[in-house]
């Protein structure tokens, strides 16, 4: 399996955790030994059992999300996915933000996955304005 299909694959599974809930068609990609992290956490998750944490966790904080992937680029064990996310927290609070992740992978599944974002997004208005002066 090349990148470019573990990177189909991926983006069709997240598209079910978005919609249906269901984090196992992600945990499926990855590796026993992979890695998870995400921007402003330092410890990442590690496995399978890590992936299905990472990835219940990030669907918990929405009640509605959905991704559009504006760029992807692969290459030989790595890709890089742009994307845009928007929808609404479980409080109703609509959200937008954009990032990047880092597939990192070989025939046997995803080894490393990185995402950065824009964290300011979750803040509330109040902070956003305070950081803002």
């Amino acid at each position: 399996m090349s990148m470019h299909d573990v990177t189909k694959r991926f983006k069709a599974a997240l598209g079910e955790l978005h919609e249906n809930r269901d984090v196992e068609p992600l945990v499926e990609l990855f590796g026993d030994d992979a890695s998870l992290t995400k921007a402003g956490l330092p410890h990442g998750q590690h496995g399978k059992d890590g992936a299905r944490t990472f990835w219940q966790h990030y669907r918990e904080v929405f009640d509605s999300i959905e991704a559009s992937f504006s760029h992807t680029v692969t290459d030989d064990g790595v890709a890089y996915l742009e994307w845009t996310s928007e929808g609404t927290l479980r409080d109703g609070t609509e959200f937008r933000y954009d990032g990047v992740s880092v597939l990192e992978g070989s025939e046997q599944g995803i080894d490393s996955f990185r995402t950065y974002y824009d964290t300011a997004s979750f803040l509330s208005a109040e902070k956003r304005s305070a950081l803002s002066t």
